[in-house]
């Protein structure tokens, strides 16, 4: 049997079975190298040289930075400021989680820490307040989304490092599309609010918008910070998640104190445990990848895809379709490190814009983020919301809709997420 058919039976049939996906992933490269007789020690080096990135240095910061704004009761100040915002909408509380997602995700990278922080504030608060349950928890995991499209962005960094791939422009990529999303959520939930007769919040004086600003805008230069800094050529992906945690440490404990000594060990562990999991998916998806290299599977699926790759649309509709099936049962960490070489190889075949590519990428395992069964998102949202996801798909059907025809857009406008590149950084755009 073809090795390579081997290595993904045996990956899938041990998932089947619930063996974590990053020992599935190395059990069966390890077949795969015990059976063709391949040296043993290139386990080892390969998955060495999948961590051995200094770009991928700029993860655990990231986290530890979104961690930090979490326990620093942070998420409390952006509401306030969202509230000032929108909250007189109809409907306000929904705009409100809507936007303070797009804040988050300017700061964590993380949709998971979104989800945590702003929905253990804003679904009790909702639900409070007289809004649907299942439509609060819908719209709290699908707004959580936009934390690894919005910059800077975990998954980003991640496919940057390791695709070779400008991280910067991943960045601007994802700015707009990003928007895009959040601002159909809200068309969604203003439609929803008047047909529910949902209620707006009492609209915010001049003094109280002032007042709201000067108490969220230190939070929102974390991603001025790392943004900029990154675009500007001042320092590299790594070193920003480095200044930014230093800020928001000075931030947290100097300018608000909303964060003691004691309780800093344990945010530091938090952060440990939680690197740890797409640490070792990114070990052991390195050799899976290696090895699907080393049998020529990207050239095989090449040809496999036929006159896709003469249009670099056809070529990315073709990747964004296999990415949402991947995102639905696979953690985004291991399917970018699992099938880069895969989608590289395509890249380079068909034309299309690696920037472009790699955007849709995140953004269908993005989806897979509030899709069932893996659905990290969706899940923690109804834990706090106390609702089995079964009672909540009929509320996410629209916005993964939504989600879809967004993707859609990007998809067959590429200028759509290009714009900012081309305008900011064109020399990594081609």
């Amino acid at each position: 049997m073809n090795p390579v058919a081997i290595l993904f039976l045996s990956f899938f049939a041990m998932v089947a079975i619930r063996v974590p996906v990053a020992y599935a992933l190395s059990l069966s490269s390890l077949l795969i190298i015990y059976l063709e007789g391949l040296n043993p020690v290139l386990f080892v080096q390969q998955m060495f040289h999948g961590l051995n990135s200094f770009p991928l240095l700029a993860v655990p910061f990231f986290l530890l930075a979104g961690q930090l704004l979490n326990s620093g009761q942070v998420t409390d100040r952006l509401i306030r400021l969202s509230q000032a915002l929108v909250g007189h909408i109809r409907g306000g509380l929904a705009h409100i989680n809507v936007v303070v997602s797009m804040l988050f995700a300017g700061m964590s990278g993380s949709s998971t820490a979104d989800t945590a922080g702003v929905g253990s504030v804003l679904i009790p608060a909702m639900i409070k307040r007289g809004y649907d349950k299942r439509f609060t928890i819908a719209l709290t995991a699908a707004s959580s989304t936009m934390g690894v499209i919005i910059p800077p962005s975990i998954l980003m960094v991640i496919y940057g490092a390791l695709g070779n791939v400008s991280i910067g422009g991943l960045f601007l990529a994802g700015a707009i599309p990003g928007a895009i999303v959040g601002f159909s959520q809200m068309i969604y939930s203003y439609l929803t609010a008047v047909r529910n007769d949902y209620p707006a919040e009492s609209r915010a004086s001049l003094r109280e918008l002032g007042s709201a600003t000067k108490s969220g805008i230190l939070p929102l230069l974390v991603p001025v910070i790392i943004i900029g800094g990154v675009l500007t050529g001042k320092f590299t992906a790594t070193e920003a998640g480095m200044i930014a945690t230093v800020y928001v440490l000075i931030l947290i404990f100097g300018a608000y104190r909303s964060l003691s000594l004691r309780q800093l060990p344990d945010v530091l562990v938090n952060t440990a445990v939680l690197y740890s999991q797409p640490l070792t998916a990114v070990a052991a998806a390195t050799i899976f990848g290696w090895l699907l290299a080393y049998f020529q599977a990207p050239e095989a699926v090449a040809e496999l895809a036929g006159g896709l790759v003469d249009s670099p649309t056809l070529t990315v509709m073709f990747i964004a379709i296999v990415f949402v099936v991947l995102g639905t049962f696979m953690d985004a960490v291991p399917a970018i490190i699992i099938f880069l070489p895969i989608v590289s190889h395509l890249v380079e075949v068909s034309g299309a814009s690696a920037i472009h590519t790699g955007l849709v990428v995140i953004m269908t395992l993005a989806l897979g983020l509030i899709t069932p069964p893996y659905g990290l998102c969706l899940l923690i949202a109804c834990v706090l919301g106390k609702e089995p996801v079964t009672r909540v798909m009929a509320q996410m059907m629209v916005f993964y809709g939504l989600f879809v025809v967004v993707i859609a857009i990007i998809v067959v406008f590429p200028d759509v997420s290009l714009f900012l590149p081309r305008l900011i950084m064109p020399r990594f755009v081609h």
